[in-house]
């Protein structure tokens, strides 16, 4: 499969990710994207595989025998497989079999004609059916994972195959396998697009390799041009590869002739006495004009604008935490004493400035509270929900108009809470929140409370909920490339959640397990004092936005 991307742009809200991208993927090739983290890679692959869409360009697909271009959603989405870097968020199912055939299933293959596959695609990654089958995904290592996830993607017999850091978290042993599986798919002509830092492993199989710098393309052609254009890694923060570094200086020195790309070319070409003489040290110049030939000319690279810039921040942010942890715990007690609908109308009118004056997005703040939406109708149907004395009735179900006030104001209050909650600990990151939290809590260490614990976990709580989030998000879209594409309400169906419960509850307690060990390695003593890891400084500015905060909760006491 061919892919070609035409002035191709990507932006989140408001930050531009990626921008003016063109670049042609040959079929049958294995093409190599390489950058610092946050220049675009993972980005670029999500828009290829179809997860995410272009904000401006297209890209074209064309398959195997086809005359004609075509753009999602025209090309069928299982001639596509995305392979994510852990493969934790993309094993869904108890069994290998069953996670393996995930995407057959999806696609109502006839049950007598999904074991061969399976077994097929098992083959295909070195893995022996009759031992794996029946195996839990969850319980293989890491290298076994990966191969099962890349068993998950081969199994609809993609044209097209994308992963993202395939390498990463294996040991040597794990990723040479790994290695000589993506080399048997490109002799059998499938394309393959991998996003990596490890150059030293991918650099003597790629067709092609891309750079991205700032959320663009630095260079795309041959490795061995790219090997001529050293500042090109330099600028984009990358290394040559080690065979790579090793054969530049001997190549200086005059002591090579070859260019090799790998470990094992580098000893072969020593070992056959491949050496430069004298006079061959003159001719390099020509040798690297030839390979600079390779190099795709890319205009106005280094004026490129800086993109991945953090959002600007505004006052709320630059706020004492201590006036933030009072404003926060304030206005929520505020909000949970409204009775009335004139109290929720001012608090959700109060709660949108601040989220404007704060510079967030309505979109990140919805990514945030859509997964409780169902929750919350849900109970606010049930306080509405009568069996005796309705006001209005279908059948023995019937509804009464103040018990579905009372639910309504219920559930307000305790969305405005969330939402309160949510401009907290996006205003505030983790070490201020936990200084502020620890500071007003002090004085209850002198009645035995342990209050550096309390402070510990409230800050670690606060930061979780933002990650579940984006955990969430990343399993949805490994759903989405086995070819489970929900859209709309449904995204949140009990079938849906149960399908993102196990690998999110794995990620969970291995974070958890993560800061236990960290905590410890730290040498964490709830007895000992340590150094502040931020300065508290309360400014004029924090004293004025004190009081307006205090007025402003007293006044929707007052309305509610």
């Amino acid at each position: 499969m061919q892919i070609r991307f035409a002035s191709v742009g990507f932006r989140y809200e408001r930050e531009p990710i990626l921008r003016d991208v063109n670049l042609e993927i040959p079929a049958g090739s294995l093409t190599v994207i390489c950058g610092r983290t946050g220049s675009g890679k993972s980005t670029l692959l999500q828009l290829m595989a179809g997860l995410e869409s272009p904000t401006a360009g297209t890209i074209r697909y064309k398959g195997a025998g086809e005359t004609d271009d075509r753009i999602l959603p025209a090309i069928p989405r299982e001639r596509l497989a995305i392979v994510f870097q852990m493969p934790e968020a993309q094993l869904f199912a108890g069994t290998v079999q069953q996670d393996v055939g995930f995407g057959l299933e999806v696609r109502k293959v006839p049950k007598p004609n999904q074991l061969p596959r399976i077994e097929e695609a098992l083959r295909r990654v070195g893995l022996e059916s009759s031992e794996f089958l029946e195996r839990s995904p969850f319980l293989l290592s890491g290298g076994e994972k990966r191969r099962v996830a890349i068993a998950g993607a081969l199994v609809l017999e993609p044209e097209l195959l994308i992963l993202d850091e395939p390498t990463a978290g294996l040991d040597p042993a794990a990723s040479r396998e790994l290695l000589g599986i993506l080399a048997r798919l490109r002799e059998q002509r499938m394309t393959i697009v991998v996003a990596t830092h490890d150059l030293d492993s991918f650099f003597p199989l790629a067709d092609q390799v891309v750079v991205m710098e700032k959320g663009q393309v630095a260079y795309a052609g041959g490795s061995k041009g790219l090997l001529m254009e050293a500042t090109i890694l330099q600028e984009a923060g990358l290394e040559f590869p080690s065979a790579a570094r090793i054969a530049s200086l001997l190549r200086k020195n005059g002591i090579l002739v070859e260019a090799p790309l790998s470990v094992d070319e580098l000893i072969e070409s020593l070992e056959r006495g491949n050496l430069a003489e004298p006079s061959q040290a003159a001719d390099w110049e020509l040798i690297e004009d030839t390979y600079r030939s390779e190099v795709v000319p890319i205009s106005n690279r280094l004026a490129a604008p800086v993109l991945n810039q953090q959002p600007e921040s505004s006052m709320l942010h630059r706020l004492d935490p201590r006036m933030k942890w009072f404003a926060m715990v304030s206005l929520s007690l505020a909000c949970l004493s409204v009775a009335n609908g004139w109290g929720v109308a001012a608090s959700f009118a109060l709660t949108a400035a601040l989220f404007r004056f704060a510079k967030i997005s309505w979109r990140r703040a919805w990514t945030f509270f859509r997964p409780v939406l169902f929750v919350f109708g849900f109970l606010f149907a049930i306080s509405a929900v009568t069996f005796q004395n309705p006001d209005w009735s279908l059948g023995p179900i019937g509804i009464t108009w103040q018990g579905a006030k009372l639910g309504g104001i219920g559930v307000a209050r305790f969305l405005l809470v969330i939402l309160l909650g949510f401009l907290f600990t996006e205003t505030t990151t983790g070490a201020p929140l936990r200084e502020g939290l620890e500071w007003a809590i002090r004085p209850l260490r002198k009645v035995g409370v342990p209050t550096r614990d309390i402070s510990l976990a409230v800050s670690i709580a606060l930061q979780f909920v933002p990650w579940i989030l984006e955990k969430m998000g990343q399993i949805r879209k490994a759903l989405a490339s086995r070819g489970q594409e929900i859209t709309g309400i449904r995204k949140w169906s009990p079938r849906q959640i149960s399908m993102m419960v196990v690998p999110l509850m794995i990620s969970v307690l291995t974070l958890g397990d993560e800061l236990a060990t960290a905590i410890e390695s730290r040498g964490y003593n709830r007895y000992v004092e340590r150094t502040p890891w931020y300065e508290l400084r309360w400014t004029r500015t924090d004293t004025v936005a004190c009081g307006i905060t205090a007025v402003t909760a007293g006044l929707i006491g007052w309305l509610g």
